[in-house]
């Protein structure tokens, strides 16, 4: 069944984290709910299609922008106090405030890139499910070593040596065997930005994982695969 949808602001955190919540019209009962996280320098505007057909589907999905995490972002904050684990905070802030929400039953987290890693840090025992696109496992071995003196410009964005100061403390790898929900995750086979052999790691980590594998797809999805990676997603919520 496909409903209509409702599209509004929906800030948190005090008005510090902006985003978009997507309801069903017409849909009675606790809802399924996701999250959606964008990537690096991303905004929650790259994620508004696959949280309307979410809800289209009768899922209550709430995108929204992380602070300081792109030059677009509309949540307050700068791009050089953002790193990895002040993405996971407010991926944390969203989800406790979601969890308030009276119509909200279960609660899934989408992540795509960067917005994958920190939705794979944030899960907690009580989230039912991840779905993650060329998760940036990559992070941690790319920066455990650099330095940042001061700040750089990295993919059109400034940031800073808290970037590198605030990366996992913990073994990803071990803390994926921790979480027992179930995991999807999705990736192209031509991403030369987040190898492919990362994906393939977190798969065997996580309890219970699977990983679909896009041919010739790269970081960043042809219309036609994202077509039908978003048409995967929310085949597990159609009624």
């Amino acid at each position: 069944m496909k409903y209509k949808v409702s599209e509004k602001e929906m800030t948190i955190d005090g008005g510090n984290i902006y985003g978009k919540a997507f309801s069903p019209v017409g849909k009675s009962g606790k809802l399924n709910a996701v999250i959606l996280s964008h990537g690096y320098n991303s905004s929650h505007e790259a994620l508004t299609d696959m949280a309307y057909a979410l809800a289209e589907c009768g899922v209550f999905a709430y995108c929204y922008d992380f602070r300081g995490g792109s030059v677009n972002s509309r949540s307050s904050g700068s791009s050089l106090d953002m790193s990895v684990m002040s993405e996971v905070g407010d991926l944390k802030r969203v989800i406790d405030s979601v969890r308030t929400l009276e119509n909200v039953g279960d609660i899934f987290l989408y992540g795509e890139s960067q917005g994958g890693l920190v939705s794979a840090l944030a899960a907690d025992e009580e989230i039912k499910g991840l779905y993650l696109l060329y998760p940036a496992f990559c992070i941690p071995d790319d920066w455990r070593d650099r330095q940042i003196k001061d700040s750089i410009i990295l993919m059109g964005m400034h940031i800073s040596r808290k970037f590198c100061e605030g990366l996992p403390e913990c073994d990803i790898y071990e803390h994926m065997g921790k979480y027992q929900g179930r995991v999807k995750i999705f990736h192209g086979d031509a991403d030369g930005l987040v190898s492919l052999s990362y994906s393939e790691r977190a798969v065997k980590s996580f309890r219970n994982a699977s990983l679909t594998v896009f041919p010739g797809e790269g970081h960043g999805f042809s219309p036609y695969a994202r077509k039908e990676l978003i048409e995967t997603v929310c085949r597990d919520f159609e009624e």
